[in-house]
Formats: C-alpha cells, structure tokens, sequence
C-alpha cells in the first residue's frame, strides 16, 4: 500500500510540475528583428559617432541573419572604434569565412592585428628589466611596428597616419 501511495505522489508532483511549465514560465519569445531598419539605424548611428549603438544593432542583425558577410564586417568597425580589437577579430573572420577573398575585411583585420602586435611589444617592452636584451628588442619591434603603422595610415586618409585606419564601407570601389 505504501508503494502504491509513494507511486502515485510521485507521479501527481509530476504532471503538476509539467502543468506549470505550460503555463507562462517559459521565456518569452525574442521580439523579431526589423533587420532593414536595424541597419538603417546602425549606419546612422555608426556615422553619428554612437558606437555601442551601432554594435547592439549590427550584432541583431548577424544574429538574425548569421550569414550577412557585410553586417558582420560593419559589426568588427563598430567593435574596433569601440577598442574592443578581440571582438573586431571575431567579426572580421566570421565576415571572410562568409565571404572568402573579401579584401575590405582582410585588410580591416590585418589592421587590428598590427595594433595588438604592437601592443604585445610595447607591453613585453615595459614589462622587462633595465638594459635586458628582451627588453630592447621588444621596444625595437614595436617601433618598427609604429612605422608600419603609420605607412598604413596614410591610406587616403589625410591625418598623417598612426594609428592606422581601417577601412570604411564607404570606402569601398
């Protein structure tokens, strides 16, 4: 008998539980993504200087549309404007591996990575002792990195070069 009632209390607690599930405490749903206008507002906040604006708008947009090779590209802008230089990796190879041989993000990425490369040496630079070989030649590097720099930075863009730019989707021919 006491088999029968453990059985059967179990089975109740069950089906009670599984009654609540269906009733309101499940997430709600994502609200769908407007991805033409999610754009049109991310270039005009891109262009307006807002930034985070217009990195929550374009990461929607890949979210939606996970294959967009150009959101994603717009998306690495964002984040490498936002100093996130990781995060702007991740999107301008996701943009490639979309679109392999997509130059304006290949050259975006080549871009970002010149900056950390530079950083790692200025950092490997501070970070050793006093006339250590290390040392020097981590300050060396990031020097020479510095001059590269600035040869990529005069792409057209009339400042004199450091840092170097990336790449605009204005830019583009």
């Amino acid at each position: 008998m006491l088999r029968v009632s453990l059985g059967w209390s179990a089975g109740m607690g069950m089906a009670l539980l599984a009654g609540c599930a269906g009733h309101g405490t499940l997430p709600p749903p994502k609200p769908a993504v407007d991805v033409a206008r999610d754009a049109d507002e991310a270039r005009h906040a891109y262009a307006a200087g807002d930034m985070r604006q217009a990195a929550e708008l374009y990461q929607a947009i890949v979210d939606a549309q996970p294959e967009d090779a150009d959101a994603w590209f717009r998306l690495g802008n964002a984040r490498f404007r936002l100093q996130q230089p990781d995060a702007a990796v991740l999107a301008y190879d996701r943009a490639i591996q979309i679109r392999p041989g997509y130059p304006p993000a290949q050259y975006n990425l080549g871009v970002v990575r010149l900056k950390q490369a530079q950083a790692a040496m200025i950092a490997s630079a501070q970070a050793g002792r006093p006339g250590d070989d290390l040392r020097r030649d981590s300050a060396r590097i990031a020097q020479r990195l510095s001059r590269v720099a600035d040869d990529v930075g005069t792409r057209s863009k009339g400042d004199g070069g450091a840092p170097p730019f990336i790449v605009e989707p204005n830019d583009q021919p």
